[in-house]
């Protein structure tokens, strides 16, 4: 399956996707903190680069292997939960029953996969771990933890419901309370303290950012909240919850629930109400689906656990399989149209950034340090330019590579060609640069018009100091 992605991934786009550019534009410095999104994959790219070199291939790479990393952390987590190596390989198939996965996790995405992937090994670490009494698997707890943190932020509130939910269920709450718990929160606290620190110290800036993406039409709040809920239980749970109950629903087993399963049951909804409480507290006006993905990851994985053994349970499971199959080719065929024809629009608009990268790519001085709007412009840039610094504007002091003289702005000039004003501000305020008045203005792509509304033109200019 991982293949498959990575075939169809290279079909449907030549230049970086947001998050991989985003990990290949920043990974050239290594830093506590990046901006908005935590450091772990950062850390990971700027360590695959060293080896591997700057390429696409080193970053594609390291997306399918956070692929690969979810399917094993789902697979565990279905083992821990009592299920068979057949039933457990089903639950972390069956993520492919969420939209985002099985469709947006082939073309883009690196963060979420990640967090989906330690949520899935913290659940098998825990159950170990009370189930073994071994230090060694508190330390194990405490240092997944740490990791999923610092894989994204969204993590905090799956924390907080896998501790809430321990704490509901007898023997998790006296491992939680004893010296195996506390030795995991320790092991935690010291892995995040550094990181912790650097969010201290950038904490207005951190604030800001994600308010802002969790604020849209502020005039519109309570309507866009409750729309923004329904697509995240449609996109997120609707899928899986239908297709359980037509093939399942009359054989899941009847009685009580093993600890492991209630633990994962509870944690599921503990995490969801606290993933909700966050954003209403917070002043936010939507809600995105991706932040309730690792929820809905392990939703199927506790729903397989509870089928019953007999043979109408394995006729189900086995009708999933057929089920999940299908949804497979389905997958690779439309990422096929998106890939070849212009039957769909997000082919035409990757075909189209596919260009502006190489012309971009052509437009630039091989060894001039550059300065961009857009973390995705600047990975690709990158990729053409391995051996230039490459700053993104907005980005804390500390990720910032040191720019050479004659440094070149890249910016959105879709809908104008004079250089934003903002964009100004951001370039004096972080760099002390200016446009060069007596340089030449290039434009590549092309400008938005009646006809042609989703066009994208990008401006380059030389920069001076102040």
């Amino acid at each position: 399956y991982l293949l498959l992605v990575a075939g169809l991934r290279t079909l449907v786009a030549r230049s970086l996707m947001f998050d991989e550019s985003e990990q290949l534009a920043l990974s050239q410095v290594l830093a506590l903190g990046y901006g908005t999104q935590p450091p772990l994959l950062i850390w990971a790219a700027w360590c695959a680069v060293a080896v591997f070199g700057v390429s696409s291939s080193t970053i594609l790479g390291l997306r399918f292997v956070v692929l690969g990393l979810m399917y094993a952390g789902l697979y565990a987590c279905g083992r821990s939960l009592g299920c068979s190596q057949h039933r457990a390989a089903l639950a972390a198939a069956a993520a492919l029953l969420v939209p985002a996965v099985s469709w947006d996790f082939v073309l883009d995405k690196t963060n979420t996969p990640t967090a989906c992937a330690v949520a899935g090994f913290a659940v098998a670490a825990l159950v170990n771990a009370v189930r073994t009494g071994n230090r060694r698997a508190a330390v194990s707890v405490g240092l997944i933890v740490a990791l999923g943190v610092l894989s994204k932020y969204t993590f905090v509130p799956f924390v907080a419901g896998l501790v809430g939910a321990a704490l509901t269920v007898p023997e998790y709450r006296q491992w939680a309370l004893s010296r195996r718990g506390a030795v995991a929160a320790l092991t935690a606290l010291g892995v995040l303290l550094p990181h912790a620190a650097w969010v201290v110290a950038n904490r207005a800036e951190l604030a800001d950012g994600i308010t802002h993406s969790i604020t849209d039409r502020p005039e519109r709040a309570l309507g866009r909240l409750v729309l923004s809920a329904a697509d995240v239980a449609v996109m997120s749970f609707g899928v899986t919850v239908l297709a359980f109950a037509w093939l399942a629903s009359q054989v899941f087993r009847r009685g009580s629930e093993r600890p492991a399963q209630r633990l994962l049951g509870r944690a599921l909804v503990m995490a969801g109400v606290a993933a909700i409480a966050v954003v209403v507290l917070a002043g936010g006006t939507r809600f995105k689906p991706h932040w309730f993905t690792p929820l809905a990851v392990l939703l199927p994985a506790y729903l397989v656990s509870r089928l019953g053994e007999t043979p109408d349970a394995s006729r189900a499971a086995r009708q999933l399989g057929a089920v999940l199959g299908v949804l497979v080719v389905g997958v690779a065929v439309l990422a096929g149209a998106v890939g070849t024809t212009d039957w769909l629009r997000q082919g035409r608009e990757l075909r189209q950034r596919d260009r502006i990268a190489a012309e971009v790519a052509s437009a630039v001085p091989a060894h001039a340090s550059l300065v961009c709007e857009s973390l995705r412009d600047a990975g690709n840039l990158r990729l053409a330019h391995p051996r230039s610094a490459i700053a993104v504007l907005g980005t804390p002091e500390s990720a910032r590579p040191t720019l050479l003289d004659g440094a070149v702005l890249v910016w959105d000039a879709s809908r104008s060609d004079a250089v934003p004003e903002t964009t100004a501000a951001s370039l004096a305020r972080d760099h002390g640069l200016r446009p060069d008045p007596t340089a030449t203005v290039r434009f590549v792509g092309e400008a938005i018009t009646c006809d042609n509304p989703r066009a994208r033109r990008l401006g380059v200019v030389r920069l001076t100091r102040d």
